[in-house]
């Protein structure tokens, strides 16, 4: 369920990325007689990162909900069935408890993704700002 919710997201935006490269880039690329697969190895990959990064960002917090949707579907085990279960016995304590643990879950899914992020695009805009001091 939850990869399901979450390919649209990460397709769209890597599909964006893919095909938003500048045409001079293109033409540069063509007259030095790059190969289809150096052209995508090496400039349109790269320039992808980003859109699929921020599609990826998106997609885990749907992948997450829709998970949880699912448990409260069909789930037997997992938090949307505890969630059930505590609404069920009106113990409102465990809905919160289990609510506050789906958002420390996504915000640690968050921020893994950022991680890797900044770990494989340090070339890009976005993280050499977040480098600089005072700014």
């Amino acid at each position: 369920m939850a990869v399901t919710i979450a390919i649209f997201p990460i397709v769209i935006d890597t599909t964006l990325g893919l095909r938003s490269i500048e045409p001079d880039v293109m033409n540069m690329a063509k007259v030095m007689r790059a190969s289809r697969w150096q052209i995508l190895r090496r400039i349109r990959f790269p320039h992808a990162l980003p859109a699929l990064f921020a599609g990826m960002k998106v997609a885990i917090s749907l992948a997450l909900v829709g998970t949880i949707v699912g448990e409260f579907v069909a789930g037997g085990e997992g938090l949307g069935s505890a969630i059930l279960a505590a609404q069920g016995t009106f113990d409102t304590a465990q809905v919160f408890a289990c609510i506050v643990l789906l958002g420390v879950l996504g915000t640690i899914l968050f921020y893994t993704i950022d991680f890797l992020e900044r770990r494989l695009m340090p070339w890009h805009h976005s993280q050499r700002l977040l480098a600089i001091p005072g700014e």
